[in-house]
């Protein structure tokens, strides 16, 4: 779907210890983390791009199994990705989405609460 990116994160180092991931990231003086419960949805909104931090918005999928739907608000398309494994997702203005949590989940939303004027529910 136009609009929407969806970047896997590279794996530097595995080991016994676990798995240590990789990515870039934007200049962002705060951010938010998440963590929702099973069966809970966030979002439901769309950003116009006013506020640069929503041109693109950056979630950082961490943790847990989680549906993301997204739909253009201009064109009507509609896009469900189902992620269970660290991701970068980055979505255009006027891509309406939420997050679905299908089972306890972590994210980190690369923008804060004070940046967030540019939200249109629904």
């Amino acid at each position: 779907m136009k609009g929407i990116e969806i970047i896997g994160l590279e794996v530097v180092k595995e080991n016994d210890k676990g798995i240590v991931f990789e990515f870039l990231n934007r200049q962002c003086p705060k951010m938010l983390l998440l963590k929702r419960k099973e069966g809970t949805i966030s979002g439901g909104h769309y950003h116009t791009g006013k506020n640069k931090l929503k041109d693109p918005e950056t979630i950082l999928f961490i943790d847990g199994k989680a549906k993301f739907r997204f739909k253009d608000v201009k064109t009507g398309e509609i896009l469900e990705k189902i992620f269970d494994e660290p991701v970068m997702v980055k979505i255009s203005p006027f891509i309406r989405h939420e997050i679905v949590a299908l089972t306890d989940i972590t994210f980190i939303d690369m923008n804060s609460i004070q940046d967030d004027n540019d939200t249109i529910k629904g």
